[in-house]
């Protein structure tokens, strides 16, 4: 299992692969828009190049596009590409599954990931919220899919009159338990982005897919762990959400336990 670092923050970033266990970057423009703002960025193109240096070699950065029809996105991906690639070798372009809502064609982006594909271009597949959209996007060759576990969260308990914050988890036990069936049901059954994930992954094994499933939006620790046990090759989450990962109440209790016992004990004669 990798863990990508989801920001548009140099300093993030920086930081998430001084750990040692940060494996790649996804970004977005509005990511890339909110680290301009903070640090009032004007050279976007050397920014871009940083993120990319920074990550390195053998660690993906996803960077994307913002056309909406097929033509608009393949150019721009073989400009990103083309420019961005020489500095690490590690660029991935994102191509959203659909652009439908802007565009009447619902396969935009699928003829787009084709077209990329067949001039070597690795693709992120973004905005996956269905199995079948991963599907599709794996069958036109996307190297990675990315279904957005916290989006599915938020726009099941919206739909469900839940009130929550953005970063909550969400527990899935009461509505089941309370709802009626045109509940459980308006979006296609499933009530979780895990749910999502685990019917993407149930599909690819059924089919041999080689496209890596990349659980993306993830809003918190515990539906990180849960991607993690339910088979997602890769977990991107924001810089805080990484962070606590390493966090336990009883881990802080344990480690001063252990210091101040070290100097009663006169531990620190051991290494002189």
């Amino acid at each position: 299992m990798q863990i990508f670092i989801d920001s548009g923050d140099i300093d993030e970033i920086r930081e998430a692969m001084s750990w040692g266990v940060v494996d790649g970057v996804t970004t977005n423009p509005s990511l890339v828009r909110a680290a301009s703002l903070k640090r009032g960025i004007v050279d976007l193109k050397e920014y871009l190049s940083e993120i990319c240096n920074v990550a390195g070699r053998g660690r993906p950065v996803s960077l994307e596009v913002m056309g909406t029809n097929c033509e608009q996105m393949v150019k721009e991906a073989k400009i990103i590409y083309d420019k961005f690639n020489t500095v690490a070798k590690n660029v991935v372009v994102k191509i959203p599954v659909t652009t439908k809502g802007i565009e009447e064609d619902e396969f935009e982006g699928i003829k787009a990931i084709r077209q990329l594909d067949s001039r070597g271009i690795p693709v992120n597949a973004t905005l996956i919220m269905t199995p079948m959209q991963a599907m599709l996007a794996a069958k036109a060759g996307a190297k990675y899919v990315s279904p957005f576990l916290g989006r599915i969260d938020d726009y099941v308990r919206q739909k469900s009159g839940i009130n929550f914050k953005k970063e909550d988890y969400f527990d899935t036990t009461t509505l089941r338990r309370n709802a009626n069936d045109d509940a459980l049901n308006f979006n296609e059954g499933i009530l979780s982005g895990i749910e999502l994930l685990l019917r993407i992954r149930k599909s690819f094994a059924n089919y041999n897919i080689k496209a890596k499933v990349i659980a993306a939006s993830i809003r918190n620790t515990r539906q990180a762990e849960e991607s993690m046990e339910a088979g997602a090759e890769i977990i991107t989450a924001p810089y805080e959400v990484i962070k606590n990962m390493t966090l336990h109440t009883k881990s802080e209790e344990g480690i001063k336990l252990f210091v101040e016992d070290a100097k009663k004990a006169k531990y620190s004669e051991l290494f002189s």
